[in-house]
């Protein structure tokens, strides 16, 4: 059987940072998008009749929030994600220091939220249309 590379960890890493990029970037552009489309849609209606407009402001505030905590939660993710880096090479000499390991836990933790909310608002913006 062969052998992985010498360098293979080194790439195993490598990869699983893209990843964590990846996702961090998605939760920043669901959530984002998420209240772009809300809003333009609430003015689009405001637009068209302000006293529909009024009522699927309400509809969809709940929404709204829901959207809005899942964009902060990930620009709370990559500010974690951030810290952790920085301690990490700062402070790492070639491991991982204990602030970095809660750090990125709480970066986890974070991200879930972000997942969370954008689910959330997406049910909450379903069921609020539908009516």
């Amino acid at each position: 059987m062969a052998q992985p590379p010498d360098d293979f960890p080194q790439h195993m890493f490598e990869a699983a940072v893209e990843f964590a990029i990846l996702a961090i970037r998605t939760l920043t552009l669901v959530n984002g998008a998420a209240v772009i489309a809300l809003l333009t849609f609430v003015g689009q209606v405001w637009a068209n009749d302000q006293h529909n407009g009024s009522a699927m402001a309400h509809i969809l505030f709940w929404p709204l929030i829901c959207f809005l905590t899942g964009l902060v939660m990930a620009v709370v993710t990559t500010l974690l994600a951030y810290l952790t880096q920085m301690i990490t090479t700062e402070h790492g000499g070639g491991r991982i220091p204990p602030q970095s390991k809660r750090l990125r836990l709480f970066a986890i933790i974070a991200s879930g939220l972000s997942v969370t909310g954008f689910a959330a608002g997406a049910v909450l913006t379903a069921v609020g249309i539908a009516g």
